[in-house]
């Protein structure tokens, strides 16, 4: 009997501390798709969608992003997003994005834009992350090179 009760002790302390494991990041995949809602000279919408991958062996849950976006080191925008987008495990995933664009920073940028060939676009903030209704806050960091085609 106390065999069989030391063997259940040691396996629920297993199975506790296997489940406790520390949560990998999310990685950045890419921006799978960028189109124009509304274009005005001081203020435009731009819906986004980011692919990110989650390298955890379990689901989880996202809510509550708020994340400013920057072009070469010049902040053009900001999101906040309350909608909960449901995570799978060991797969990607697609977060979809209203972005708040400042025409007048991307104005200032214009000429550097124009003059290279690419623009490093970058996205800070945060968001909370969890399962079975706890949520920890998780820092987004994002960063890419996308190329500037005009010809």
């Amino acid at each position: 009997m106390k065999t069989i009760r030391l063997f259940l002790i040691i396996m629920a302390t297993w199975g506790l501390a296997s489940s406790c494991e520390k949560m990998k990041d999310l990685e950045f995949v890419r921006i799978a798709n960028m189109q124009m809602d509304e274009l005005g000279m001081s203020k435009s919408t731009v819906r986004l969608t980011l692919a990110y991958y989650n390298p955890n062996n379990y689901r989880l849950q996202l809510k509550d992003a708020n994340f400013n976006v920057f072009f070469d080191d010049t902040e053009v925008g900001r999101s906040i997003q309350d909608t909960m987008i449901n995570i799978p495990a060991k797969d990607t995933f697609y977060f979809p994005v209203k972005l708040e664009v400042n025409m007048g920073n991307v104005f200032k940028n214009a000429f550097n834009a124009f003059s290279s060939k690419e623009v490093t676009i970058k996205a800070t903030g945060n968001c909370k992350v969890g399962k079975g209704g706890i949520f920890i806050p998780f820092p987004i960091k994002c960063e890419t090179k996308q190329a500037l085609n005009f010809f």
